[in-house]
C-alpha cells in the first residue's frame, strides 16, 4: 500500500536539516551525532534517486526539488504529530479520576503538590477525597486508594510506596528542656490514637523505658504536628508530613533518633489485569514526587 514510504528516520532528519540549515543543529535537536543525520540524509536521497541539497564549504542548501520535497514532508510530520497528540489526549479528556487518600497525606503534602498534577494533565478532572478506612472498590468508585498499614492490604491490586520514616519532633522551646532522650519521661507524650503503641515501639527501638504517664491522644497527624509546634508535648510524626515546619524552625528535632515505623504505605487500585490511562498516568507521576522518599 505504501511502496513509496522512505525510513521515518531519514524523513525525520531530512526535515530537521531542512528547517534549521545545518546538519550540527539537526543533530542536537535529535539528539544524534552528525554523522547520523548526514547518514540518514544520504540514505533519503539513495531512496528518492536525486540529491536533495547542495552541500557547499561550510553552508548547505536546498535543491529545487528539496525545497518542494521539504514542504510536503513537513506537512505530513506536523499531521502525524498532531493526530499522535490528539490521541494520546482523547482518553483523558471529560474523565473523572476519583482518589481516596489517607488525611496525613492530603493535607499538607499531596495537595501542594497536586497542580503539578493538573498542568500535565489539564483535561483529567480529579475527585480527591480522604479516608483511612478499608476500601471496598465493589462498593466504592475509587480509582485509587492510598493506606497506610502494617503488613500488605488485601482485596486489591498494591504497589508499595514507601516505608514511614518517623521523627521525634517538640517545639524550640520545648528542646531546650531536652538534654537526653531519658528527658522524655519528663515530657507530656502526644499520641495517635489509632496508632497507641508508637511510642512504645519506638522506646524499644531507641533503648530507653518509657515511664511518664503524661499524654494526650488526637486522631490525626495534623492535629499533632499543632500540638506539638504549640508546646503541648513532644511528637512522633513522619518526616514528609512536616518538611515545612522543620524548614520554618515551626518543630525541631531534638536528637538524631531515627525510626522507622511499622507501618508502610500502599497504592491500591481495582483487581484488574489492565489500568486505565487515567489511573497509570496518576501512578506514574506519583512515583515520581515519591521518589525522594523510598528506600
Amino acid at each position: 500500500m505504501y511502496a513509496h514510504l522512505p525510513p521515518l528516520n531519514s524523513l525525520r532528519a531530512f526535515e530537521s536539516a531542512a528547517r534549521l540549515m545545518s546538519f550540527t543543529l539537526a543533530s542536537k535537536e535529535l539528539f544524534v551525532t552528525h554523522g547520523a543525520i548526514s547518514k540518514q540524509v544520504k540514505i533519503l536521497e539513495e531512496y528518492v534517486g536525486m540529491p536533495l541539497f547542495i552541500r557547499q564549504h561550510r553552508s548547505l542548501r536546498l535543491t529545487d526539488e528539496g525545497e518542494m520535497y521539504f514542504v510536503s514532508v513537513q506537512s505530513a510530520l506536523q499531521t502525524i504529530n498532531s493526530a499522535s497528540a490528539d490521541l494520546m489526549i482523547q482518553p483523558l479528556q471529560a474523565q473523572t479520576l476519583a482518589i481516596n487518600v489517607l488525611p496525613s497525606l492530603t493535607i499538607s503534602w499531596l495537595i501542594p503538590r497536586m497542580e503539578q498534577f493538573k498542568s500535565r494533565f489539564p483535561h483529567l478532572y480529579v475527585d480527591l477525597s480522604i479516608g483511612d478506612f478499608e476500601v471496598d472498590f465493589a462498593s466504592a468508585k475509587y480509582d485509587i486508594a492510598v493506606r497506610s498499614a502494617t503488613s500488605t492490604p488485601k482485596g486489591a491490586n498494591v504497589m508499595k510506596l514507601m516505608d514511614e520514616d518517623l521523627c521525634l519532633v517538640c517545639s524550640p522551646e520545648m528542646s531546650l528542656q531536652l538534654t537526653s532522650l531519658e528527658a522524655i519521661n519528663q515530657m507530656t507524650l502526644l499520641k495517635h490514637t489509632t496508632r497507641p503503641d508508637l511510642w512504645h515501639v519506638w522506646a524499644e527501638d531507641v533503648g530507653i523505658k518509657l515511664t511518664t504517664e503524661n499524654k494526650f491522644g488526637v486522631e490525626h497527624f495534623y492535629m499533632l504536628s499543632q500540638a506539638a509546634a504549640s508546646g503541648m508535648g513532644v511528637a512522633l510524626i513522619p518526616r514528609f508530613f512536616i518538611e515545612h515546619e522543620l524548614a520554618s524552625g515551626k518543630l525541631v528535632i531534638p536528637f538524631d533518633a531515627k525510626f522507622t515505623s511499622p507501618y508502610s504505605y500502599y497504592l491500591l487500585t481495582p483487581k484488574s489485569s489492565n489500568l486505565s490511562l487515567k489511573v497509570q498516568s496518576f501512578i506514574d507521576w506519583l512515583l515520581e514526587i515519591f521518589q525522594p522518599y523510598r528506600n
